[in-house]
C-alpha cells in the first residue's frame, strides 16, 4: 500500500512539476512520451547566454526511491544518434520525499529539425539517459506523435 501511494504521489509530483517555473530560469519545460509505471525525464529547454545557436536543457529524473547519475545523453532517429555530455556532475536533492537527479547539457537549437529530417518514415525520435542505474530510453516522437519537448523544439526553429 505504502508504494502504491508513493507512486500515485510520484506520478502527481512529476505531471504537476511539469507545469512549474523553475526559480530564475526563463525557458519551456517538456516532457517525453511515458507510460504511466515509467520514470520520465522532465526537460526544461532555455536558451544559451554564451552560444545563441545553443539551447541549454535541464534534464530532472524524480524518483520515490533513488538517485540517478546522469552520465550522457542521445538522441536518436534509429539512423543517426547525437549524444552530449553533462556540463557538470548531476544535482541531487530531495523534494517532498522524492528523490530529484539534474543534469545540464548544451544542444544545438536544430537538434530536432536535424534528426527529423533524417528519418523519412518518421519512424520515431528517442532520448536515451546514461546513467549509472542503465540507459533510460524515452520517445520524443513515436508514430507520429510528439512530446511537448518536441513541440518546444519546433517552436524554437520555426
Amino acid at each position: 500500500m505504502k508504494k502504491i501511494m508513493g507512486l500515485m504521489l510520484g506520478t502527481l509530483l512529476i505531471s504537476g512539476c511539469a507545469a512549474l517555473p523553475e526559480g530564475d530560469s526563463i525557458g519551456t519545460r517538456g516532457l517525453l512520451l511515458c507510460e504511466a509505471n515509467e520514470v520520465c525525464p522532465t526537460v526544461l529547454v532555455s536558451w544559451n547566454e554564451q552560444k545563441k545557436d545553443l539551447l541549454d536543457m535541464k534534464i530532472s529524473l524524480n524518483s520515490v526511491n533513488t538517485y540517478y547519475e546522469i552520465n550522457r545523453v542521445n538522441f536518436s532517429n534509429g539512423q543517426k544518434t547525437l549524444s552530449f555530455n553533462p556540463s557538470a556532475a548531476t544535482q541531487q536533492e530531495v523534494i517532498l520525499g522524492m528523490y530529484r537527479s539534474r543534469a545540464m547539457v548544451a544542444v544545438p537549437v536544430k537538434l530536432m529539425a536535424e534528426l527529423s529530417s533524417g528519418s523519412k518514415e518518421n519512424l520515431g525520435i528517442t532520448m536515451s539517459l546514461e546513467t549509472n542505474k542503465g540507459v533510460i530510453t524515452r520517445y520524443v516522437v513515436k508514430d507520429g506523435k510528439e512530446s511537448s519537448l518536441y513541440q518546444q523544439f519546433k517552436e524554437v526553429y520555426k
